[in-house]
């Protein structure tokens, strides 16, 4: 069992699946994070504007510092943009030689990597 995912509502925090209140009425995001760290609580991912990134409408958390989840908890494959902190996704094109990942929030591609195509 890993930690209660949680979203962020109202200076709050409210379990992702049920909507129920964890905590309410935090003066600070600084003392709603220490909250969290100290009670195994994983927060929403926040690219550098605030805003939660969201997979198929899913809030996505990070767990362990590089796994990502949904709510459903289902793994996601996915990377912060160096750019915006926005959720990038990887591309798989079949036609092209190159994978990258795409920033979904400002199209920002990284991590390219050449792959070799079967003859």
């Amino acid at each position: 069992m890993g930690p209660t995912k949680a979203i962020i509502k109202n200076n709050g925090l409210y379990e992702a699946k049920t909507g129920k209140a964890i905590k309410e009425k935090f003066s600070t995001h600084k003392e709603l994070e220490e909250y969290a760290n100290h009670h195994y609580i994983a927060l929403p991912v926040l690219d550098k504007a605030g805003n939660a990134w969201a997979f198929e409408g899913q809030p996505v958390n990070c767990l362990h510092g590089a796994t990502y989840e949904t709510v459903n908890d289902e793994h996601v494959h996915l990377a912060p943009c160096p750019e915006c902190g926005g959720m990038g996704v990887r591309l798989d094109e079949p036609a092209i030689e190159t994978s990258c990942v795409r920033c979904t929030s400002c199209g920002y591609e990284f991590d390219c990597k050449l792959e070799m195509m079967e003859s």
